[in-house]
């Protein structure tokens, strides 16, 4: 084997093994907190609840800490709009609470994404009913605009990947080239 192409060989083979083990790491650092979900410890106004007046705040409690700015509540009446009144405020360690303007009596949904410190999530939709039950169910409350963006982890990862694949691509081609140069 000529001097080139153990140095070929070698460059593939470093650049394989830092592939493996980036990739190893970014998937033991995803199992462990973004894999699992938190537990949600309770909803105020419980799900299924029928109220005999209209609540002015929504509070949700979480088995963890959560992340104020990558949390949401979003709460709706009968006919889709939108009861918040206010930012979203911490409720002691363990909770969330969303102020809320007074309706009338109705059908009321209330559309949760709780992320913790520690990147678990917990999502969901309560329900529950001011004045006397009955009349139509509250429809599906909208898809809100909420986004959490790009994990800078994994796109780093996936950078790095691009790279790798292009070295291999590169060191690939020129090795053909040098064969067929040869023969």
């Amino acid at each position: 084997m000529s001097s080139t192409r153990r140095i070929y060989a070698g460059a593939a083979l470093t650049v394989a093994a830092l592939v493996a083990v980036l990739a190893l790491a970014g998937r033991i650092d995803s199992q462990s907190t973004a894999a699992s979900k938190v537990e949600v410890v309770s909803v105020d106004p419980a799900d299924g609840a029928v109220l005999s007046g209209a609540p002015t705040a929504v509070r949700i409690r979480v088995a963890g800490r959560p992340d104020l700015a990558g949390s949401h509540i979003s709460v709706y009446d009968a006919d889709r709009s939108l009861l918040n009144q206010g930012a979203l405020t911490a409720a002691g360690r363990d909770g969330l609470t969303q102020a809320v303007r007074a309706t009338g009596s109705g059908e009321v949904a209330v559309a949760y994404h709780v992320v913790t410190v520690d990147g678990r999530d917990a999502s969901g939709i309560a329900r529950f009913t001011v004045g006397a039950p009955g009349g139509a169910p509250p429809p599906e409350p909208p898809a809100p605009a909420h986004a959490h963006g790009i994990d800078p982890v994994g796109a780093a990862l996936l950078a790095v990947d691009g790279l790798a694949l292009l070295a291999v691509l590169v060191l690939l081609a020129r090795r053909s080239r040098t064969d067929r140069d040869i023969a």
